[in-house]
C-alpha cells in the first residue's frame, strides 16, 4: 500500500459512518413521526353523572344513573367504557362494574318483554339501537342524556320491603353484584341514598380518563 493509499482509506471509512449515522438517525425520526401521527387525541367534554337509589316514576320508583352530556365534544359512545367502584354497605365487598360496546337487557314493561339498550340516548327514537350506548352509530353531545330503561320497568319484580321499588337490569350491567331488590325483610339494603359511587368513563381509542368523580347517591 502506497502512503496516499494509506491517507485515503481512513477518509472512506469516516464517510462510510457518517453516512450509516444520517441513515439511523433519518429512521429513527421516520418512526418517531409515525407514532406521533398515529397516537390518538381524547374529545373534550363536561359530563354531569347522577345516581339514585329509588328515582319515581309516576306510581312506581327504581335504581337508576343518568350521564349528561353539558358542553364540549361529541363522543362516540363505541369508543368509551364506564366504570364504577361501589363499596356495598354491610359487607364490605366492592363492586366493579364495566361498560363497553353494546349491551342489551330485557325489561319486564307495560307491554311484555322489551329489549333496550343497558343505557341509551333519551329522546324519541330511544327504542332504536343507533341511539344504544355502545353502537357504533349512536353519538352522544351536548344536550344528551344517557338513561337506563328505569322508567319502563314498571313490570319488574319488585323489593320485599318497599313495594314501589321494582327492579332495574340496566342498573345491573352497571354494578355487578350489588342486590338492588331485597328478597325478603331481613335482607341488608345494598343500594341507598348517601352512598358513594366512584365513576369513571374512559376514551379508550387513547387511554385517557374523561371523567372521574366520586358521585353521591340521591
Amino acid at each position: 500500500m502506497t502512503r496516499k493509499d494509506a491517507a485515503v482509506s481512513p477518509v472512506v471509512g469516516v464517510m462510510l459512518m457518517l453516512a450509516v449515522t444520517i441513515m439511523i438517525a433519518a429512521i429513527v425520526s421516520a418512526t418517531a413521526g409515525s407514532f406521533s401521527n398515529t397516537e390518538k387525541k381524547a374529545p373534550s367534554a363536561i359530563l354531569d353523572v347522577s345516581i339514585y337509589a329509588a328515582k319515581v316514576y309516576g306510581n312506581f320508583s327504581a335504581p337508576t344513573m343518568t350521564i349528561r352530556h353539558v358542553s364540549g365534544n361529541v363522543l362516540q359512545t363505541k369508543d368509551l367504557q364506564i366504570v364504577t367502584y361501589y363499596t356495598v354497605p354491610g359487607s364490605g365487598n366492592i363492586s366493579r362494574g364495566s361498560l363497553i360496546g353494546e349491551k342489551t337487557v330485557d325489561v319486564e314493561g307495560s307491554s311484555g318483554t322489551e329489549q333496550y339498550g343497558a343505557l341509551f340516548i333519551s329522546d324519541e327514537r330511544h327504542g332504536s339501537p343507533d341511539r344504544w350506548f355502545g353502537n357504533a352509530s349512536a353519538t352522544f353531545g351536548p344536550g344528551d342524556i344517557l338513561v337506563t330503561p328505569a322508567q319502563y320497568c314498571v313490570k319488574e319484580k319488585t323489593d320485599a320491603v318497599n313495594a314501589e321499588l321494582h327492579r332495574n337490569p340496566g342498573m345491573e350491567q352497571l354494578f355487578p353484584n350489588v342486590q338492588f331488590i331485597r328478597s325478603s325483610a331481613t335482607d341488608a339494603n345494598e343500594f341507598s341514598a348517601g352512598g358513594v359511587v366512584t365513576v369513571k368513563i374512559i376514551h379508550t381509542p387513547s387511554g385517557q380518563i374523561i371523567f372521574d368523580k366520586d358521585v353521591v347517591i340521591s
